[in-house]
């Protein structure tokens, strides 16, 4: 026996679809509307993201590494990120280095939906070459996290990450070159 969903049904499977939703869809049979809203999902905050980077996925093309940057849902409830998120160095002494990561070609942020334990995830580009290369970069100390703040937060989650960074502001040696999707991105190719 076939089974064609009433037309309202498909109409919200394909806006989830098209929003960028992955799970379960389930549709209610009553006709009122706050049967049919969706409940509302919050925004995930700082104190709720585990953030961590994938080193050991890290490529190389032309002098810049390539590293899977991950965003784990560590808090109890469902919740929802968008966007690019901010991401500085800092050193052992808690101290911003440099400039804050730049942006790659922005594009739409779908909302990605992440229930208590699931990861998302974003591509940090680390520019070694313009490290000590001049152009203001003052001299070259050791990072010792990320510091991050998703998009819309005021709270930020850190991951740890040693690499050698640009003491002067004004010196763009970190790029974020996507905004955060579903998955994680420790098996992108």
């Amino acid at each position: 026996m076939n089974y064609l969903p009433a037309r309202s049904a498909t109409r919200r499977l394909f806006a989830a679809v098209a929003a960028g939703v992955v799970g379960t869809v389930v549709c209610a049979a009553s006709s009122s509307p706050a049967a049919r809203a969706a409940p509302a999902i919050p925004a995930c905050t700082g104190t709720a993201i585990g953030a961590w980077v994938a080193v050991s996925q890290g490529r190389e093309a032309s002098g810049t590494t390539y590293f899977p940057l991950e965003f784990t849902n560590t808090s109890g409830h469902t919740c929802s990120l968008s966007g690019y998120p901010v991401v500085s160095a800092i050193s052992r002494a808690g101290l911003r280095l440099g400039s804050p990561a730049g942006r790659g070609l922005l594009t739409v942020a779908p909302r990605v939906v992440l229930a208590p334990g699931v990861t998302a995830h974003t591509t940090l580009a680390y520019h070694g070459r313009l490290v000590g290369a001049g152009g203001g970069c003052g001299p070259v100390t050791t990072a010792f996290e990320l510091r991050v703040v998703v998009a819309g937060q005021g709270n930020a989650a850190y991951a740890a990450f040693g690499f050698g960074a640009c003491s002067h502001a004004g010196h763009v040696y970190l790029t974020i070159t996507g905004p955060i999707r579903a998955g994680t991105g420790t098996n992108q190719g």
